[in-house]
């Protein structure tokens, strides 16, 4: 069984090679989404291929950091001693304005958030990472 592993109290994710474009973006504060030059159409997360039209043709773009709450849930009790110790905590997806899914934390009491409501990235440093962090917008 794999440990969380964890820099000042943050569980830290795991970094799939694939998408380490997209983690070295969020160290300069952006989004970063694959996106198919044959068809036009986002990929997340990354991929060798496009899952929409098989092309091995994908680039990387910046992503306006807007979306709109798709699904989200509070976490009363943590799953880990780790994420124990940050409960409790909301995520959900959003559905960004580009066309691709990602799973995030909000940062908002659960009352305030609705799925469907328009949200913004806002950036964190968590450990020994910087993330996207879901914020509604006004």
């Amino acid at each position: 069984m794999s440990q969380t592993q964890t820099h000042d109290g943050w569980p830290q994710p795991y970094r799939l090679p694939a998408a380490e474009p997209y983690w070295q973006a969020l160290d300069q504060e952006q989004l970063k989404y694959q996106c198919c030059t044959r068809c036009q159409l986002a990929v997340w997360p990354a991929h060798s291929h496009c899952p929409h039209c098989g092309a091995a043709s994908l680039a990387w773009r910046t992503s306006s950091g807007r979306g709109k709450v798709y699904s989200f849930s509070t976490v009363m009790r943590g799953p880990t001693p780790v994420w124990q110790g940050i409960a409790p905590y909301t995520v959900g997806f959003v559905e960004m304005e580009e066309g691709y899914f990602l799973f995030t934390q909000f940062e908002a009491g659960t009352e305030a958030i609705q799925v469907g409501s328009p949200v913004r990235a806002r950036f964190v440093r968590r450990g020994a990472q910087t993330l996207p962090v879901f914020s509604p917008e006004h």
